[in-house]
């Protein structure tokens, strides 16, 4: 419980540190409303969690959380007509749906996940208070540290050019593209007895052990370049936050997390980790 503390702690100053930086006179109390929003959504969906007792339908919402965020940033700025604010929450409110649709279809009917599950042996019977910090005010931090490119993209009034539609957009389609076929690859794969037991190597799991991971980040990367036009280099350096705090949440926490996992239940994966990379693809 300490370590949950201490990580909800330093995600909390960081949303504050960030908030209390004097961008081009804005309001430094906007990123503070998006978080209580999201924040907001996350307690509804921890009472219903606490019902249906499986806390890993936090999993679904995870997308539609930063939909919240942008949705709730938008109003609080005063961006509904702007087109580079609406370009950016039209972009994730496609991740984000995308994302909870696809989750939803593979979680919704197979119980609680197993890592939920231990916390809940961990934390017995005060699991049920337990679980809104662990679970859920954790993910809403971390949802809003990821989202800061929101924040800071809807900072940027420069007026919105065709070339940032064209590579934003492109980067965006190709992160969701990766994501979505890598997510139906590993479908197919174990839906097929024959595999059980074995490991992805097929499609684009041949180039990395992550590749929906690799995907989610190049997405976050779209979003981060609809800043890098602006000329307050604070909005840019901000930005670029949602990208590298990303990477880090998939090569140092989620990525290694299932790694375990797949070792405990595929002894060949500790050899095969030796030889492929966690997050970018590695191209032969």
């Amino acid at each position: 419980m300490k370590r949950i503390f201490l990580m909800n702690t330093v995600f909390f100053t960081m949303i504050f540190g960030i908030s209390s930086i004097p961008i081009l006179g804005v309001k430094n109390q906007d990123l503070l409303l998006g978080f209580a929003a999201v924040i907001s959504f996350l307690t509804v969906l921890w009472l219903i969690s606490l019902i249906v007792k499986d806390a890993s339908i936090i999993d679904i919402f995870w997308g539609p959380s930063f939909i919240v965020l942008g949705s709730s940033l938008i109003i609080f700025m005063d961006k509904l007509y702007s087109e580079r604010a609406l370009m950016i929450l039209f972009l994730v409110i496609l991740w984000g749906m995308r994302l909870a649709i696809h989750l939803g279809i593979r979680n919704i009917g197979h119980g609680e996940d197993f890592r939920y599950v231990e916390w809940r042996k961990e934390g017995g019977s005060n699991y049920w208070w337990f679980s809104f910090f662990r679970v859920f005010t954790l993910q809403g931090a971390l949802a809003t540290l990821v989202g800061v490119s929101i924040y800071f993209g809807y900072l940027n009034d420069n007026p919105l050019s065709y070339i940032e539609v064209f590579f934003g957009s492109t980067l965006f389609f190709i992160g969701i593209a990766w994501e979505s076929i890598s997510d139906i690859q590993l479908k197919k794969f174990r839906k097929n007895p024959k595999n059980k037991g074995k490991i992805c190597k097929v499609g684009l799991w041949k180039y990395s052990r992550h590749p929906n991971y690799f995907g989610d980040l190049v997405v976050w990367f779209s979003i981060f370049t609809f800043s890098l036009s602006s000329n307050n280099i604070l909005i840019i350096l901000g930005s670029s936050l949602s990208p590298l705090i990303m990477g880090m949440i998939f090569y140092y926490i989620t990525g290694p997390i299932l790694d375990q996992a797949m070792i405990k239940s595929r002894p060949k994966y500790k050899e095969y980790m030796k030889q492929s990379n966690s997050l970018f693809p590695k191209f032969k």
